[in-house]
């Protein structure tokens, strides 16, 4: 574990402290053909190195820098707008490299892989992850069909209406849910009594709607947001008070 913890701080300071913008810019233009590149994965070697303060052996460094330039070409070649799904693949297959890098150091691999099964097949872990994986998605769904009655006179009332973002309210809704997750597990409530109160100040707004959308519609859409809220977190707490019973 210290050595994975090890590798990580050195990988996250490389990453985001350590790597001025000028170079991320002068990678995703040039590649592999960047200076800078090789540059930052001199940093991910020395920093690697240095945490790990195993002096004799140089080799996980080099391991980890060689993997990490491996991974970030691969980033720049198939990722050409930046997008989070490419963001989270790359620092997903870094953290793997480090573990993997810290495994072998441990030389321990029968035995991790051992502890990470028993660790996923504990109901512990299994209600957890239900849980968290209920609050997402499903609940999302579940809160769009409830609502959908509402969402339908809302179109009619304004056909032209675009004052959404898109996919907003849902990737909001999910970042709530997993907040009151982790709230009610850890028994903080008074945390969920604050997120409602900040949502409370976000609450949809009509200063600035066009005169061209009807009275009506500004008022049912507050009350549709506060709907689909209430039952948003109405949901959130129920499955987190079932996976606290579980866990």
């Amino acid at each position: 574990m210290t050595a994975f913890l090890s590798l990580l701080l050195a990988h996250i300071i490389a990453d985001f402290y350590w790597q001025p913008t000028a170079w991320v810019n002068d990678k995703r233009r040039k590649s592999f053909r960047s200076r800078y590149l090789y540059v930052h994965v001199g940093v991910v070697m020395i920093l690697s190195y240095v945490f790990l303060a195993n002096w004799s052996n140089p080799f996980p460094a080099l391991l980890i820098g060689i993997a990490h330039g491996l991974i970030d070409i691969s980033k720049l070649h198939f990722d050409k707008k930046g997008t989070a799904a490419w963001f989270a693949a790359d620092q997903a297959l870094h953290l793997l490299s480090i573990a993997l890098t810290a495994v072998i150091l441990t030389s321990h691999l029968n035995v991790e892989i051992e502890n990470l099964k028993l660790w996923l097949q504990t109901p512990r872990t299994l209600a957890l992850a239900s849980g968290v994986l209920l609050c997402l998605s499903p609940v999302s769904f579940l809160v769009g069909i409830l609502t959908r009655p509402w969402r339908e006179e809302l179109e009619k009332l304004a056909p032209n209406a675009d004052d959404n973002l898109a996919n907003a309210g849902r990737w909001i809704g999910m970042a709530e849910r997993i907040l009151i997750f982790v709230f009610v597990m850890m028994a903080q409530f008074s945390a969920i009594g604050f997120l409602i109160a900040a949502k409370s100040l976000l609450r949809y707004n009509d200063k600035g709607v066009g005169t061209e959308i009807p009275a009506a519609y500004i008022s049912k859409k507050s009350e549709y947001i506060l709907v689909g809220t209430l039952l948003s977190y109405t949901f959130a707490i129920g499955v987190a008070l079932v996976s606290k019973i579980l866990y």
